[in-house]
């Protein structure tokens, strides 16, 4: 495809030619057409670098004799490819909808059932007759007339996304239709389709489906062409005998500005929880992770990274591909082959996302209320007028922290701590000094408040 190798020449240029030869060159087309390019990588890591630094690229300069884009969907050799390309076609139409790309790694195979999500699991498995052991669907997709829609919902990291990428992989890979589209996706094409003046075309594309899975519809909220628009694609699929799926936030009763009528519909299938993992399911998905990139880590590196990045299991998942991604690099720098991730090396690769997870589970009231309890005084003491040493050191030690910690604007800090920004500065400023004189009561107190905000 001349489009695309005459982007790689600019890349190159960007890159350099052994980068590009690594990463860019060994990239297999397998198929095209005039918006579409169809890519298969040699292994998950490859295509977590493409993501990483050149997804955003072929976005603004990957286009067609007619400056239209060309989208670029990536496989990962041996986990099959894309089943929508859509040949014969020289010139792209006048309006076409471009829909969200499958993960290849979001497979039922890379699943981890758990308690918290055993039902959800069981019953995708048994709609789409997916069978683990051949890691293949042997029929067509069951029709579940009592449980359709399927509603999923629970918060994030808990697999919502996950099951429904492998429900569509699983029922694509049998030469049925699924449709996989986010909630933000749906609303787009909507609002595109109305403004080109093509619903028509919007609904074929909708309703021409065997499956229908739309993540995350609590976004809806508030929006009403595009709820009214989803009530009859809804209403049209489900008198077709047609499954659907969805996934949200919180229950059906429970969604915030969303047409009762719609609210109804989701309730006339099953509803079903999914639940945050317990730890030791957790360490499975980290394991199962690793897996994939053919890697084995150490106990004490899984340990860190379910203590460290403790918020969601998207954000340990991010973490651990973040690690895997950098130590690949790494070798490939060294021209190693391979080389253990140690606790030391994994503190060192990610320590900018080990920065931002602290930053981000710190905000100034838990600093100020931390710096408070530490003193053995109060979060008002701290905010009040008293100048009296007792509540001065501390209201200076908490300038710093939310200082330091949060990168907060002397200004905006001074509106905190309802304070002249000066003298917000000021008192950052004789922290800071008498830490640089290593001050022994000061240097304690610093020492004694990290702890804690690191814990």
């Amino acid at each position: 495809m001349q489009a695309w190798e005459l982007f790689l020449k600019e890349v190159e240029k960007e890159i350099g030619p052994e980068t590009a030869n690594k990463w860019l060159y060994t990239l297999k087309v397998t198929d095209f057409d005039a918006c579409n390019l169809y890519l298969e990588a040699n292994d998950a890591f490859q295509v977590m670098w493409f993501e990483e630094h050149i997804r955003k690229k072929s976005q603004r300069h990957l286009v067609n004799n007619n400056n239209k884009p060309i989208k670029v969907h990536l496989s990962v050799k041996g986990l099959g490819k894309p089943k929508n390309a859509k040949k014969g076609k020289n010139q792209p139409p006048a309006f076409s909808l471009s829909f969200d790309e499958l993960d290849p790694l979001f497979t039922f195979d890379h699943f981890v059932p758990s308690e918290s999500n055993l039902l959800a699991h069981k019953l995708l498995f048994k709609t789409t007759n997916y069978d683990p052991v051949s890691s293949q669907v042997i029929s067509k997709p069951h029709e579940l007339a009592s449980f359709n829609p399927i509603f999923l919902f629970g918060g994030k990291g808990t697999g919502k996304t996950h099951l429904l990428m492998a429900t569509a992989h699983a029922i694509n890979s049998n030469q049925q239709k699924a449709l996989y589209v986010r909630s933000e996706t749906f609303t787009e094409h909507v609002v595109s389709a109305i403004r080109a003046g093509e619903m028509s075309l919007f609904r074929q594309s909708y309703r021409s489906v065997d499956v229908l899975l739309i993540d995350d519809v609590h976004l809806f909220s508030k929006k009403g062409a595009t709820q009214e628009e989803l009530f009859h694609t809804f209403n049209a699929l489900h008198l077709a005998g047609k499954q659907i799926i969805l996934t949200a936030n919180c229950s059906p009763q429970e969604l915030q500005h969303i047409e009762p009528r719609l609210v109804s519909r989701f309730e006339w299938g099953i509803v079903l929880p999914l639940n945050p993992l317990p730890k030791e399911d957790v360490r499975k998905v980290v394991q199962s992770k690793a897996k994939v990139f053919d890697t084995q880590l150490h106990p004490k590196v899984e340990d860190f990274l379910i203590g460290t990045f403790s918020s969601t299991t998207n954000s340990i998942t991010h973490a651990l591909e973040s690690l895997l991604m950098r130590h690949h690099l790494r070798l490939r720098e060294q021209n190693k082959s391979s080389a253990p991730i140690t606790l030391q090396l994994t503190k060192h690769l990610l320590k900018d996302l080990i920065e931002r997870e602290e930053q981000s589970a710190l905000n100034p009231d838990k600093i100020i209320q931390i710096v408070a309890e530490y003193f053995g005084i109060t979060k008002q003491d701290i905010l009040s007028k008293n100048q009296k040493r007792e509540f001065v050191v501390p209201r200076q030690l908490a300038m710093y922290f939310c200082r330091n910690k949060l990168k907060i604007p002397f200004t905006k800090l001074g509106d905190l701590f309802n304070r002249d920004h000066s003298t917000v500065m000021s008192s950052v400023k004789s922290v800071q000094g008498n830490l640089d004189s290593n001050d022994k009561e000061v240097v304690g107190f610093h020492t004694g408040i990290s702890k804690i905000l690191h814990k």
